[in-house]
């Protein structure tokens, strides 16, 4: 029974230790048709209720993307606005064959 016990949590420990191994990055969830672009220049779940892995890509993303679009807005002299416009359209237009893009009215579609 010690034995078990002892390969159970040696089992436990290297799951979760290679648990980064399995991490999702955001060409991954674009490329299995979880995440897309919005039209204001974020990335969004293309689904409902995703995973919290697509969530954490999400976030880990668009808040690199806020910080920069705040700080090109402010060396620009224009608003954060604009430049998330601009990067969106950006985004939309460089995105590949088949990825999910979202328009202004919230509706998906695949380029």
């Amino acid at each position: 029974m010690n034995k078990i016990n002892t390969i159970f949590a040696a089992l436990v420990l290297l799951l979760t230790f290679s648990a980064n191994s399995f991490a999702l990055s955001m060409d991954q969830a674009k490329s299995q048709g979880l995440i897309g672009e919005n039209s204001s220049g974020y990335l969004a779940s293309v689904k409902p209720n995703p995973s919290a892995a697509v969530t954490a890509v999400i976030n880990s993303i668009n808040a690199k993307r806020k910080a920069a679009y705040v700080k090109t807005a402010a060396s620009a002299g224009v608003s954060v606005d604009v430049v998330e416009k601009r990067v969106a359209q950006r985004l939309v237009n460089k995105a590949a064959k088949g990825a999910y893009l979202r328009n202004a009215a919230g509706v998906w579609y695949k380029k």
